[in-house]
Formats: structure tokens, sequence, C-alpha cells
């Protein structure tokens, strides 16, 4: 394994003082892609490469007759830019300024597209985007992610008689919906309820977050303590537009929590059941609203959604099957 922190440390200093978050983040992928060797290339009989971190990398694989293969860990941006024009008609102040992708990130994307013999995502979403863009769907791989199941199973001591709580986690963003799910909870208004936000927020977004009844923001969570957090929770909500594979999905169900998400985040994975949650429409406020209205009169029990989750999707929603399916793509394309 080699580390290369020094591209990582220049990319922070100057994030830290203002600079183009994408512009450099492109320069520090593009150093570390330099510092890999070519005789490091030599011993390898294939690559693995993120995305827009690996174009130089699967240029080298194309001309030294090496497999490369993309992790897409998210859905195509082309489509994001998209929802987010339509997004911010309704919530300008959320959207802020959509400046365009810069050239050369957008090129290092065809690139890695281009060269990969097969392109990895975490769920049906991002391999639809990736074939809207006109990628051939024979070269893409579904290869969901996994959960420690027994980490956000384990007894937590919750206190008893709180109110009904829903649980956001995630950055407190517009890609994550989170207007959405505030205008929704602002709709919803409980008089019964809290809504429990747990997410990193930068100084423009802290100014657009209303003072609700029942809203509690968390701050960032470190993962360590998040399955506390969903055990003093009873309903997940994730509104998100945009996604790859949603994590905390898998997370809040395996710690009991029935989940409302939109199909664009891998919870057409994961809710099988109708035990386990509700799908709703892309940046709905009504939709939103009548799923948190229903869970408000028909409050979820833990241990059956729980249960539910195991008995669904414990066998194919694991960190070992996620790797057993690597594994069997690497030796069917060795």
């Amino acid at each position: 394994m080699r580390i290369r922190p020094l591209p990582e440390l220049s990319a922070l200093w100057h994030l830290r003082r203002g600079g183009d978050p994408v512009t450099l983040m492109h320069k520090r992928n593009a150093a570390f892609q330099e510092a890999v060797s070519n005789a490091a290339l030599a011993k390898c009989d294939a690559v693995i490469g993120f995305d827009t971190s690996s174009w130089q990398l699967a240029e080298r694989c194309a001309k030294s007759g090496k497999v490369f293969y993309l992790d897409r860990t998210i859905a195509h941006p082309a489509v994001l830019d998209r929802l987010m024009l339509d997004f911010a008609r309704k919530y300008p102040d959320w959207a802020g300024a959509l400046a365009p992708r810069p050239a050369c990130v957008v090129e290092a994307e065809k690139t890695e597209h281009v060269l990969a013999q097969r392109i990895v995502v975490g769920g049906s979403f991002a391999r639809d985007t990736l074939v809207t863009e006109g990628i051939s769907a024979d070269r893409i791989v579904v290869n969901p992610y996994g959960v420690d199941w027994e980490k956000f199973s384990a007894p937590v001591t919750v206190p008893p008689n709180h109110p009904l709580r829903f649980l956001y986690a995630g950055s407190v963003t517009a890609r994550k919906g989170v207007p959405v799910l505030l205008d929704a909870w602002r709709a919803f208004a409980p008089c019964d309820a809290e809504l429990w936000i747990a997410g990193s927020i930068r100084a423009h977004e802290r100014t657009l977050i209303p003072d609700l009844p029942g809203l509690r923001l968390l701050e960032q969570v470190s993962h360590a303590k998040m399955a506390e957090v969903y055990a003093n929770c009873d309903v997940f909500v994730l509104p998100s537009l945009f996604e790859g594979f949603g994590l905390v999905i898998l997370e809040a169900l395996a710690s009991g929590l029935p989940v409302i998400s939109t199909p664009h985040t891998g919870a057409i994975e994961a809710l099988t059941e109708l035990t386990l949650g509700r799908i709703v429409p892309v940046a709905s406020v009504d939709a939103l609203v009548e799923a948190m209205r229903h869970y408000r009169d028909n409050p979820p029990r833990r241990e059956v959604v729980a249960a539910v989750a195991v008995d669904a999707l414990r066998d194919r929603f694991s960190w070992k099957s996620y790797g057993d399916r690597w594994a069997a793509l690497l030796h069917e394309t060795a």
C-alpha cells in the first residue's frame, strides 16, 4: 500500500482558503495518479479506479493491456445537472449558482467511461443514468453495498415514551433534498413528533433552516455514534435527488427503522417489503407529508422492522456478499 498525503493536504489547505473544490480535487486526483509508477502497474493484473479519479490510469491500462474497472460511486453527474435546473426554480437560495463543471473534469470522466471494461455501481438508479448518457448496459454491473448488521442491531438503552422521531442523516444540501424535507415538516406540523437532522451544515445552508417546532439539528455525528442516534429515532427519511447508493438506508433498516426515500437513493433495491418503508417521488412535498403522517398514525415496531430487514436483505446487503460479487467479477474478466 502507498500513501500520498501531500496532494491531499495541499488540496485541503486551498479549500479552506476558498478555492474551487471541483478544480482542486481534479488537480489532487491528477497528482495521485502521476505518483503511481509504471513498475507498480506492471505488477498488477487489473486496476480498479474511482470516478473522476483515475482517467490517467485508465489510459495507461489501455496502452499496457491491463484490465481497468471503474468503481462509480454516484450516478452520472449530467443527470444531476438537469435535476438541479428544475430544483433551482423552486429553491433558488438552496441551489445557489449552477456553474457548469470544468471541461477538464467532464473529459476525464468520459475517458474513464470509454476505457473501463466494466463500470461498477451501487444501485439501479446509478446504472440507469449511465445508460441514459449513452453507456452500454452490458458494461455496467450493479453491486449494492453492505452494512454491519451486528453493529446497528446492537441493543441501545432508549429513554421510554419519547415522541415519535423522524431522522435524516447526511450532508445538509440541496442535492440531498433537505429543503423539500423542511417544507414537508412545516406542512406536516405535528405537535407530537420530532425531526432530527444529523449531518454537516455549511454556513450558507444554516441561514436557510427555519426555526420549526420539533426540529433538532444534531450537526455532524461520528459514524461510531450513529448506531445510538438510530436507536433513539423511529423513522428514517432520505428525500435525496441523487445518490449512488445511500448506505444510511441499510444502517437505518438494520437498526429497525422503516425508511421513507426516493427512487434515486438505492431504496428500490432495499425496500422490498412494505414493512421496510415507502418510496416517494423526488421533490414531492405532498408525498413526503403523506408518508410521515402514515407513520405518525401507525407507529412502527422496531423489532418487527428489524426482523423483516434481516430476513429479506441480510444475505444480499452484507460486506461479505459485496466482496464476493467483486471477486466473481474480477475472475470473470481476468
